[in-house]
C-alpha cells in the first residue's frame, strides 16, 4: 500500500458470474484508489487477456474460493487459502485499509468478525446501507442480512452504529433513530421490538418506532430493524427501483423517434442515480471496512461498492463506531 492512498482489497471470485465483473470493473477504476485483486492469479491473468494491468492493480494469489452454496462457518475456518479469507487477513495486517467482496454474505460477515475482529462492545456487526427517497433525503438502514433474529440488544447495538455512520458518511450532526415496525404504537411489534424501543428510548434522536413507510419519508435518519426484515425491504425497494425506471422510460418512448430513444435512456439512468441504494452494505462493528455486495453483482455494481469502501475509509467510519461503543463501556463501568 503506497503512502497516503486508500488500498481496497477485492475478491475476485466470490461472485455469481466469476472474476469477469470484478476485472472489468478494477481495469476501469480511476487511479486514485489502490486495488489489490485476490484470487487465483492464473485465473484472473487469464480474464486480464491481453491488457497491461495498471500501476494502481496488485494481484495477491488466493488458490481457492468461496460459493454461494457453501457453509459460511466451514469455509471460514476450513478454507483459509479463499479469496475472501485472503482479503479480510490483508486488511487485518494493514495491506490494504478496506475489503470488497460480491459473495457469499454469511461468510462474508463471519469471515470479517474472525479476521477482522469485533468492536470491542458490539455482540453482533450489521450490515448498513443508505435508501434515498424522492424530496426526503437519504436514511441508513440496517442491518440488511447480517443476522436473521435480532435480540433487543443487538437493535440498540445496531442503532448506535446507524447514528455513526450517519455522522461520518452523511454528515447528520444529530441523526433521528427509528425502530422499523408494524406500527408507532409501543403495543406494536414482537418482544424483540418492544423490548428494543424501552431501551433506546435513552438514546438521543430516537423518535419511536416507525412504519416501513417512514423509511422513505424525512422522519428519521436511520432505521433500525433485523437482518431479515431488512434484507426483504431493499430487495423490495431494489425492484420498485426497477419498476420505476421501466415506467419512465416507457412514458418517455411514448414519442417516436431516436430522440425519444435517448432521452429514455436518460431518464433511467436519472432515476437510478438519484434514487439508487448502495453498490453494496457497509459491515459495521468491525475492525476495519468490509463492504459486501450482490453475488450477481455488475461492473458498474462493483466499481460503486469500492468507492463506497474508499469513502468509508476516508470518513473512518470504523474509528467513530469504535469510538462510540468505547464511551457506552465507560458510561456502563460508571453507572455499575
Amino acid at each position: 500500500m503506497k503512502s497516503g492512498r486508500t488500498a481496497v482489497a477485492l475478491d475476485g471470485m466470490g461472485g455469481d458470474q466469476g472474476p469477469g465483473p470484478v476485472m472489468e470493473a478494477a481495469l476501469d477504476f480511476p487511479d486514485d484508489v489502490d486495488l489489490m485483486l485476490v484470487g487465483s492469479v492464473p485465473v484472473l491473468r487469464e480474464h486480464l487477456g491481453s491488457r497491461p494491468l495498471p500501476g494502481h492493480i496488485t494481484l495477491l494469489d488466493a488458490p481457492e474460493s468461496v460459493s454461494m452454496a457453501d457453509d459460511p462457518l466451514a469455509v471460514t475456518w476450513g478454507r483459509r487459502g479463499s479469496s475472501l479469507l485472503v482479503a479480510a487477513q490483508a486488511v487485518r495486517t494493514g495491506l490494504a485499509n478496506a475489503m470488497v467482496t460480491p459473495g457469499n454474505t454469511g461468510a462474508a460477515v463471519l469471515a470479517a468478525a474472525v479476521r477482522l475482529r469485533r468492536v470491542p462492545g458490539v455482540r453482533n456487526p450489521a450490515l448498513a446501507t443508505v435508501l434515498r427517497g424522492p424530496g426526503a433525503g437519504q436514511t441508513v438502514l440496517l442491518d440488511i442480512g447480517a443476522t436473521v433474529v435480532a435480540q433487543p440488544e443487538w437493535l440498540v447495538e445496531f442503532a448506535v452504529m446507524g447514528v455513526q455512520y450517519a455522522r461520518a458518511r452523511l454528515g447528520v450532526p444529530h441523526p433521528r433513530v427509528g425502530l422499523l415496525s408494524n406500527g408507532h404504537e409501543v403495543t406494536k411489534g414482537g418482544p424483540a421490538q418492544r423490548d428494543a424501543h424501552l431501551m433506546l428510548a435513552t438514546l438521543p434522536g430516537y423518535v419511536g418506532q416507525i412504519e416501513a413507510y417512514d423509511v422513505l419519508s424525512d422522519r428519521v435518519d436511520v432505521a433500525v430493524t433485523d437482518g431479515f426484515t431488512g434484507d426483504v425491504m431493499l430487495k423490495t425497494y431494489e425492484r420498485t427501483l426497477d419498476l420505476t425506471a421501466l415506467a419512465a422510460v416507457s412514458a418517455v418512448r411514448s414519442f417516436s423517434g431516436s430522440l425519444a430513444d435517448r432521452r429514455a435512456r436518460q431518464v433511467s439512468q436519472a432515476v437510478r442515480d438519484a434514487l439508487a441504494a448502495d453498490s453494496g452494505g457497509v459491515l459495521l462493528g468491525v475492525r476495519g471496512v468490509c463492504v459486501v455486495c450482490h453475488g450477481a453483482a455488475t461492473a458498474h455494481d462493483i466499481a460503486g461498492a469500492v468507492r463506497l469502501a474508499a469513502d468509508c475509509v476516508r470518513a473512518d467510519v470504523t474509528g467513530g463506531v469504535t469510538a462510540a461503543f468505547a464511551v457506552a463501556r465507560r458510561t456502563d463501568r460508571i453507572a455499575g
